[in-house]
């Protein structure tokens, strides 16, 4: 008998490789994608284990997803606080920027530490954040509190995706990213609603207290597991690691990005765009820009984004699509907070239900896309279905006017929810099914880079557009009131200084204010474009055998 086994073996083999030969090639293309080949090698977790890894990684999307769109639904009562309106956009962009920095040395971090430790660690920092947001008396320090928590969501959201690698085979991701990342939007669908009650009976301060004690859950769950792999990319110590890390990248960086935020919010608002402040502005980022890119091409595979990983076309492609998407959204949801706060005249808590079907559209889409590629495989159509459909959806939003019906609301961003809640994930999974694992960390690392800059830039200029067409309605509609008394009040406190005569004319300007805004998101899930066609097709399933 063992002298058969070896021509019985031949024998199956040959009659697999005649098998497969018969195959039509959409059966066949699977075997061609480029994956990590390291499913095989990595002890995955299982029992009450995963289940701790999973709940574990659902607490901590519940708690980043409360924290990103929360601060949309408290921006007026913040600036009625603070009594500034130029500092709303930072109150957002101070948290993108901060963590858009710190995103690629996260990546790095995680391809030479323990995924766990850090991300406990980020969690960590991100709670301090959360707290200095809670405690402070004037915007900066509540700007600060933001960059803070930046530094700890950069480390979560590299980090989520990375360890879900670690806790499940390649063709089981696409399920549980999803599952993932639905709670991270189950926790921004309530952050409206919860928001508001928390507005109306505690003050703004609740809002980014109550990620305190989320915080400890999370640390508590994140604890008990167990990260288990017999493989190592890495054959360098990783004290050699971080010796060579590029800290001239990480530092020039952040600098470089608030200088051209500044110059985006002040040109054309407080200094003309030929002020020599702003031209400074422009050419810092330029020097610095400059300078960390000679930095990257110096560096190679040591650098803060290693040259071969930005160079790869889908890495490009998603980065691309993630920034719009993202932005898209950020840009929606901080200024119809505001056309239902400030010119509807509604309540924090009103507010944020009237905000809730954009947010359950993202998660029907969502659930639709995560079922749709397990089912047929690919990511691709999802992304393209977002970037047909979304900009339809944002431009008809621009229609909205002082008295309109709210059901036409509700219906408008239900449906861009659920155009772009089709295509947000697909970057992650098509990351993970791409790339190998010891370069995923970065790529994941460069797309998240994208969403984050990309709301903070976006987020600035809708900040900068909104002020000047607000003085421009205003001066245009009512000359007797005073614009600059207007833009020190808080967003809420309108109606209490303009008194009722002229409250109509004024919120006629804040009305088109705000729509003109809302025209960034219809140029930007258009310009999504570009990343649904750039991105490698490549199945999801498992390979055959």
């Amino acid at each position: 008998m063992g002298e058969q086994s070896p021509n019985v073996a031949a024998t199956e083999q040959a009659t697999k490789v005649r098998e497969r030969a018969g195959r039509p090639r959409d059966q066949l293309e699977v075997q061609d994608t480029p994956l990590d080949g390291d499913d095989d090698d990595t002890l995955y977790p299982s029992g009450i284990k995963l289940w701790m890894a999973v709940v574990s990684l659902c607490v901590v999307g519940i708690l980043t997803g409360l924290d990103l769109t929360i601060v949309a639904t408290a921006v007026p009562s913040l600036s009625d606080y603070f009594r500034v309106i130029e500092d709303i956009g930072w109150y957002s962009s101070g948290f993108s920027i901060v963590a858009a920095s710190f995103t690629f040395l996260f990546g790095k971090l995680y391809s030479l530490l323990s995924a766990k430790m850090l991300y406990i660690i980020s969690i960590c920092i991100f709670e301090i954040g959360s707290l200095l947001c809670t405690v402070a008396v004037t915007s900066p320090m509540f700007i600060l509190g933001r960059a803070v928590a930046g530094v700890g969501a950069a480390g979560i959201m590299s980090g989520s995706p990375v360890l879900l690698a670690y806790y499940f085979p390649r063709h089981r991701r696409p399920l549980w990213t999803t599952v993932v990342v639905s709670t991270k939007m189950t926790g921004i669908v309530s952050a409206p609603i919860v928001g508001g009650a928390l507005i109306d009976w505690l003050g703004w301060r609740a809002c980014f207290g109550i990620n305190l004690p989320l915080g400890v859950l999370a640390l508590v769950l994140v604890s008990f597991v167990k990260q288990k792999t017999t493989s190592n990319n890495n054959p360098r110590p990783w004290r050699d690691e971080l010796k060579r890390f590029d800290w001239f990248g990480t530092i020039s960086f952040m600098p470089a990005v608030t200088c051209l935020l500044l110059a985006l919010q002040w040109g054309g608002v407080r200094y003309s765009w030929a002020d020599a402040r702003i031209i400074v502005l422009f050419l810092l980022f330029g020097a610095l820009l400059a300078a960390f890119a000679w930095r990257q091409h110096q560096l190679q595979d040591d650098a803060t984004l290693p040259p071969r990983i930005i160079r790869m076309k889908t890495v490009l492609a998603t980065t691309w699509f993630d920034a719009c998407a993202n932005s898209s959204l950020a840009v929606t949801e901080y200024y119809m907070a505001i056309y239902f706060q400030g010119v509807k005249g509604y309540s924090p808590t009103y507010s944020g239900i009237l905000l809730t079907p954009m947010l359950v559209g993202i998660i029907v889409g969502n659930l639709c896309s995560g079922a749709g590629i397990t089912l047929l495989g690919y990511y691709n159509p999802f992304m393209f279905m977002t970037t047909i459909l979304a900009p339809i959806a944002s431009g008809l939003l621009t229609t909205l006017s002082l008295d309109e019906n709210n059901v036409k609301v509700l219906c408008l961003l239900g449906f861009l929810g659920l155009a772009i809640g089709f295509g947000l994930q697909a970057p992650l999974v098509a990351l993970q099914t791409i790339m190998k694992r010891e370069d995923l960390p970065m790529a994941i690392a460069a797309t998240g880079f994208g969403g984050l800059i990309g709301n903070a830039v976006w987020i600035v200029v809708s900040t900068s557009l909104f002020q000047s067409r607000l003085a421009a309605e205003i001066a245009l509609r009512v000359p007797s009131v005073d614009t600059a008394q207007i833009e020190k009040a808080g967003l809420s406190q309108i109606r209490d200084i303009v008194g009722t005569e002229r409250l109509g004319d004024v919120l006629l300007g804040y009305d088109e204010a705000v729509t003109q805004t809302l025209y960034l998101p219809v140029g930007l899930t258009a310009a999504t474009l570009i990343g649904s066609v750039f991105t490698e097709w490549h199945s999801v399933k498992k390979k055959k055998s």
